[in-house]
């Protein structure tokens, strides 16, 4: 198990499993050496972003991993946490109180996938936590195969912390 901590999100990964948190450089700021890639448009600002996945993940993969799901096997997941200006924790949008640490097999929709892929299913929930924003974003590799992965996502949740911001 490694624990994965950065920006006061941590996350303990299990065997089989790869993490990466990480910011994109705002327009003007040097480019670091977490994340490959452009930076925030000018005037954006950069929140910080949370891939674990059972598959490798690229240096400049995409903020909800669109270039990621397209390597799911049907045993594997995508877990995907976003964050968003804290000024949104307040925000209809965000309302939810804490994020979900245990998933349900019934709450994952190939429908809710951000472009379909045959087989796959996701779930999707904005929420709010210790005053700050986030989406958490899962990709399951085999919508029919979800009884035995998302047990192991919610393993995965189970272990993530998220501490007021830095």
């Amino acid at each position: 198990m490694i624990e994965v901590n950065a920006y006061g999100v941590a996350v303990t990964t299990p065997p089989g499993w790869e993490s990466r948190i990480f910011r994109r450089p705002e327009h003007g700021e040097p480019a670091s050496m977490d994340v490959a890639g452009a930076a925030a448009p000018p005037g954006e600002k950069s929140y910080p972003v949370l891939h674990i996945a059972t598959v490798p993940l690229p240096m400049d993969a995409a903020d909800y991993g669109s270039d990621i799901v397209e390597e799911l096997g049907r045993d594997d997941a995508l877990i995907v946490l976003k964050e968003f200006d804290p000024a949104s924790a307040t925000s209809a949008l965000f309302a939810r109180k804490g994020m979900p640490r245990t998933l349900r097999v019934d709450e994952f929709d190939p429908n809710t996938l951000q472009r379909s892929l045959p087989g796959l299913a996701g779930y999707q929930a904005f929420f709010h936590e210790r005053g700050r924003a986030f989406c958490l974003y899962v990709v399951l590799g085999s919508f029919r195969r979800r009884a035995w992965i998302v047990p192991r996502v919610n393993e995965v949740l189970a272990t993530l912390t998220i501490e007021e911001r830095p």
